[in-house]
């Protein structure tokens, strides 16, 4: 016989090989014990998590003369099973056979009791690829199958299953599995294997599993006959193209420091050793992560090479909370984008582009443009101030000084002071802003000629210096209304795909 890929060598037999989905591993145990067997099961979630070896291990268990929860493997019953060509446990691949001509086989067939246990277990693998039609052809089996007959659905998409498939199954959904469950099960692999090992080693093949125990298993694989000796984190580093660090370094430094031409050189560069455009962006985005984590609660949840480490710790020195953030946004987002675009390295480029153009702006200027625009579109709403003549607020009083406040006082000012020409020009102009000792206000055509009236300018001013502010009114040319919306629409587009959070005060 061949090699055996260890996935496959060390899928779990029974229950309490199963890791990191104990509360569905209990549950399925006690129906089994208890004999409340239910007739239609759906194991949803990520790839490599344990939803076809459970149900595999159900489909035992259920038919097991010595029933404990567990498939014995000794029982005449257990040891037919373990053949792949029994007929008791059918498993059935939903991506190529999805037609419901597939599916009346499949109710045509299930009304033959079993050949040897109590049950004939239907496993349908990737169910979300079923047809509509396929799907209602289903449905009647699935709510009243035969007594002898128990369907176990799986999916890693459990949203495209209709409501009605859904509401006819026991659902549990798998867990990714965590960092150290899938480190444990490595060393006794590996133990088993023979191989010696370092601790960080396992670690890292673990964290880039990213809770998938198939993939964990499939890297530690690779990384199995990749020398004699014992395997080394910087083994697993290069052999999964994660040793050398730099370019992707040099990549991020120049998204960070606003330099477009740069990060489209070093994505040339990293593309020409072979790269795929979602990688880098995945290793773009985990740098940028490592950053993060780094600047915010240390280094305890990074495994890397201790000089990688003083490495991150010098570089997240440099870069805010807010700019780590936004770049993680915008190249987390593009996944998808890249998987199926004819030109993934157009997107990527664009990517880091808007990445360059966010970086280079100030992002807390950007966020109270954008609440100055979007309040300012309803009338300010400010407690009266009194005549003009009334006594100014004593100084050092807490006085807000931002440009909003200033011009709702001065609103409700010529308002209460029954100067209704003023309260309409005013009270109607939404774009101003603080410049220095000068309250800007932009205006075009008609209303610039109006601020720019010498009665109307000297009445702002004297209401200024009753509101005791030290601002002078400074009027500006623009070359049309202002456009509320495109503005906001403008410096959001220019916040991008960082999505930056804008909260309304």
């Amino acid at each position: 016989m061949g090699y055996t890929a260890l996935y496959r060598k060390y899928r779990p037999r029974t229950f309490d090989d199963v890791i990191g989905q104990d509360f569905i591993t209990v549950t399925l145990k006690n129906q089994i014990k208890s004999g409340r067997v239910g007739h239609a099961y759906l194991f949803a979630g990520s790839r490599g998590t344990g939803k076809t070896s459970c149900a595999k291990i159900f489909a035992r268990a259920v038919n097991c003369q010595n029933a404990d929860g567990n498939p014995c493997g000794e029982c005449d019953v257990c040891k037919g099973l373990a053949n792949e060509n029994n007929m008791d446990i059918l498993e059935i691949d939903a991506a190529s056979n999805n037609k419901v001509d597939e599916i009346r086989e499949l109710r045509e067939k299930a009304q033959y009791l079993p050949v040897c246990g109590k049950y004939k277990v239907y496993i349908v693998d990737e169910v979300h690829m079923l047809t509509d039609s396929a799907f209602n052809a289903l449905l009647k089996t699935l709510e009243e199958p035969p007594a002898h007959v128990i369907f176990i659905l799986a999916t890693t998409e459990v949203h495209k299953l209709p409501a009605t498939i859904l509401s006819r199954c026991l659902r549990f959904d798998f867990r990714l599995v965590p960092g150290g469950e899938l480190t444990e099960r490595l060393k006794k692999v590996y133990k088993s294997e023979g191989k010696k090992y370092e601790d960080d080693a396992l670690k890292f093949i673990a964290e880039c599993a990213e809770g998938s125990v198939r993939d964990c298993l499939s890297i530690a694989d690779m990384c199995l006959n990749y020398k004699d000796g014992p395997l080394t984190l910087f083994d697993v580093q290069t052999i999964l193209g994660a040793a050398d660090k730099s370019k992707t370094a040099a990549l991020f430094n120049a998204v960070a420091a606003s330099r477009p031409g740069d990060a489209l050189l070093c994505i040339n560069e990293l593309a020409s050793l072979g790269k795929s455009m979602s990688l880098i962006a995945k290793e773009l985005t985990k740098y940028a992560r490592d950053l993060l984590v780094i600047k915010t609660t240390g280094e305890a949840l990074i495994v890397d090479t201790k000089e990688n480490l003083e490495v991150l710790r010098r570089e997240s020195e440099a870069y805010s909370v807010d700019l780590l953030s936004a770049v993680i946004e915008i190249f987390s987002a593009i996944d998808a984008e890249l998987r199926y675009s004819v030109s993934p390295k157009i997107v990527l480029e664009a990517a880091a582009i808007r990445a360059c153009k966010l970086c280079g702006t100030d992002l807390s200027a950007l966020e109270e443009r954008v609440r100055r625009l979007e309040s300012g579109v309803i009338a300010p709403q400010r407690p009266s101030l009194s005549e003009p003549t009334a006594a100014p607020l004593a100084d050092g009083a807490n006085k807000p000084t931002d440009a909003k406040s200033i011009w709702g006082r001065m609103t409700t000012l010529f308002r209460n002071g029954k100067q209704m020409a003023l309260y309409a020009l005013v009270g109607g102009h939404t774009d101003y802003e603080i410049d220095g000792d000068k309250l800007a206000v932009y205006a075009a055509d008609e209303k610039f000629m109006q601020f720019n009236d010498p009665a109307i300018a000297d009445a702002i001013n004297k209401a200024l210096l009753v509101d005791k502010v030290n601002l002078t009114l400074d009027v500006r040319r623009r070359a049309s209304d202002v456009d509320m919306d495109g503005e906001i629409n403008k410096i959001k587009r220019l916040i991008g795909d960082a999505k930056l959070n804008v909260k309304q005060r």
